[in-house]
């Protein structure tokens, strides 16, 4: 078995599919582009990882900007179902642990993560069963396991301030141990977006 997977669950940039709440105060061209300058960082970043690299897309890898990957000898792509996040991310990291020994799932909306820090996931896979990067605003931007079960999104409501507790909460009872890597930060608002403009 190949023994490390990155996986990025990725929207194609469509007017009014991506990046809803830039939407008003940007416009939908503005919030698309946005969305594209940071789905094309995070897939620039994981490709220099030196891992195998999924891309789940939504609503489907037939979209141009997807197909532009489907020739790179490490990027596989995946379709994305039409279920809840906690059900597709359960499909996804079942489907990967299959054929991989460690996966690590990440989203497109966090323009200071490095190939460092998903390296460090990795690693810390050595000693915990999940691992998780927290985000500022409660949720988490990566999620890495070894191990994995059915319940260890129960309960977690998704976008709330409470995703991260929520998840370790679940993970608890589902006897698999976890660990923490330092909080990062990803874009939703107008505000974020400025933040990262200023960097």
């Amino acid at each position: 078995m190949n023994n490390r997977l990155l996986q990025v669950f990725a929207k194609a940039p469509i007017r009014g599919f991506v990046k809803t709440r830039l939407i008003t105060e940007l416009g939908e061209k503005a919030a698309t582009d946005v969305y594209v300058e940071l789905l094309e960082h995070t897939l620039q970043v994981a490709l220099s990882g030196h891992f195998k690299v999924q891309i789940w897309c939504a609503p489907s890898q037939q979209h141009e900007f997807f197909q532009r990957y489907a020739a790179e000898e490490e990027v596989s792509l995946k379709d994305q179902s039409n279920l809840g996040l906690g059900e597709r991310m359960l499909f996804a990291l079942k489907q990967g642990l299959e054929e991989h020994d460690e996966v690590v799932l990440i989203g497109a909306d966090c323009p200071v993560i490095t190939a460092e820090y998903l390296t460090r996931a990795f690693e810390a896979l050595g000693s915990s069963d999940v691992v998780l990067g927290p985000a500022e605003d409660g949720g988490f931007v990566l999620i890495a396991c070894r191990k994995m079960d059915a319940k260890m999104f129960d309960d977690v409501r998704w976008s709330s301030s409470t995703v991260l507790e929520q998840t370790l909460d679940a993970l608890t009872k589902v006897e698999l141990s976890s660990q923490l890597l330092p909080v990062l930060w990803d874009v939703d608002t107008p505000a974020d977006v400025r933040r990262w403009r200023q960097r």
